[in-house]
C-alpha cells in the first residue's frame, strides 16, 4: 500500500495528463473527476429552539448562487429516501482501544435496521495508509466482521485524507448520501495544510459529518487546530462538526443524528454550462426566520 500523500499526488497528476496507462484499483478508488452534472444539496432547517422543522413546502425554500435567486430544479425530504453511509474512520495509534470500540458500537447505530436498498462503504486511514475496507455494493452484513478487524497504529494525517472527500462516495447509488468521519486528534503527520485541504474540499458534494472524539483541550492544540478545520470542513458541506468529550457518548451521538438525518430537505438545480468555470457561493433561504443549514457553495457555472 502506497503512502497516502503518493495516493494525492497520484490523483492531481492523472487529471492534468493526457495519455495515462490503466490505473491500479488503488489509484481508480480516489479518482477525482471534473464532469459537471446536478447539483444537489440537502438541507436542515430549525427553528428558534433548536428543534428541526420537518414538514416544509418548496414553496418556502429560495436558491441563491452568487446572491442571484435561481429556480429549484428538484426538491425531496429526505426521511422516505434510501442512504448511502460512507463512514471514514481514523484508525491510528490513538484511536485503539476504548475510542475504536465506541466507534464501532456508533457504526453499529447507524446501520440498524437497514432498508433493502440502503448502502454502507468503509475507509480507514492511519499509519500513512488509507484503505477502502468495504465498497458500496458489497452485503452490509459483512461490516461488523470488518470493524472488528481494525487496530489502531501509526500517525494520523488527518487534512491529508480530508482530500479525498470528493472521492468517498464513489460508487454510491443513493441520491440521499453521508459522509460520517470519526477522529481523535491532532493532525501528526499530513503534507496537507488546512488551506490546501479546503481548496480540495470545494469538491465536495455530500454532507461532512465530523465527530471528534475526546478532543485535546484548546491549549494544547496549534494556533490553528483540527476542531476548528473540521467545524470549517463540516460547515462549508452542510454537514455539522460533533465535539465528544467521551468515547463512551458515541453510540447517543450516532442515534441522534441518524434521527436528525431523516429530518432534512434535499433539493437540486442544474448547472448552465455556460460561463466561467469558478468557485460558486452558495446558500438556502427558507420563509419564516428559520435556521437554515446547507453546503455554501460549489465549483462550476452558474445555473
Amino acid at each position: 500500500m502506497r503512502s497516502w500523500t503518493t495516493a494525492v499526488v497520484g490523483c492531481l497528476v492523472s487529471l492534468a495528463a493526457t495519455g495515462v496507462a490503466a490505473q491500479t484499483p488503488e489509484q481508480h478508488m480516489f479518482r477525482a473527476s471534473a464532469e459537471v452534472s446536478s447539483i444537489l444539496v440537502p438541507v436542515t432547517v430549525k427553528d428558534s429552539r433548536g428543534r428541526l422543522v420537518p414538514n416544509l413546502e418548496q414553496s418556502r425554500f429560495h436558491l441563491l448562487v452568487d446572491d442571484i435567486e435561481f429556480p429549484i430544479k428538484s426538491f425531496w425530504r429526505e426521511g422516505g429516501l434510501p442512504i448511502s453511509y460512507a463512514f471514514v474512520v481514523d484508525t491510528s495509534g490513538s484511536m485503539n482501544g476504548r475510542r475504536l470500540a465506541r466507534t464501532r458500537d456508533a457504526i453499529m447505530e447507524f446501520v440498524r435496521e437497514l432498508r433493502p436498498d440502503d448502502e454502507v462503504s468503509l475507509i480507514t486511514f492511519g499509519a500513512g495508509e488509507v484503505k477502502r475496507r468495504l465498497a458500496f455494493g458489497t452485503d452490509p452484513g459483512l461490516l461488523p466482521r470488518v470493524l472488528e478487524s481494525l487496530k489502531g497504529y501509526g500517525t494520523t494525517a488527518l487534512y491529508d485524507m480530508l482530500t479525498a472527500a470528493p472521492q468517498v462516495m464513489e460508487g454510491a447509488h443513493n441520491i440521499r448520501r453521508v459522509i460520517l468521519l470519526f477522529t481523535d486528534g491532532v493532525d501528526t503527520a499530513s503534507t496537507m495544510t488546512p488551506a490546501d485541504a479546503i481548496k480540495i474540499l470545494e469538491g465536495l458534494t455530500d454532507p461532512l459529518y465530523a465527530m471528534g472524539i475526546e478532543p485535546p483541550p484548546a491549549e494544547e492544540g496549534p494556533p490553528d487546530s483540527y476542531e476548528e478545520a473540521l467545524a470549517r470542513f463540516a460547515a462549508a458541506s452542510g454537514g455539522q462538526y460533533l465535539r465528544v468529550d467521551a468515547a463512551s457518548k458515541l453510540p447517543l451521538f450516532a442515534r441522534k443524528l441518524k434521527q436528525d438525518l431523516t429530518m432534512r430537505y434535499i433539493i437540486t438545480f442544474d448547472p448552465s454550462g455556460i460561463g466561467l468555470v469558478k468557485w460558486r457561493k452558495l446558500e438556502v433561504k427558507v420563509d419564516g426566520g428559520y435556521a437554515v443549514a446547507a453546503r455554501q457553495g460549489y465549483r462550476g457555472t452558474l445555473p
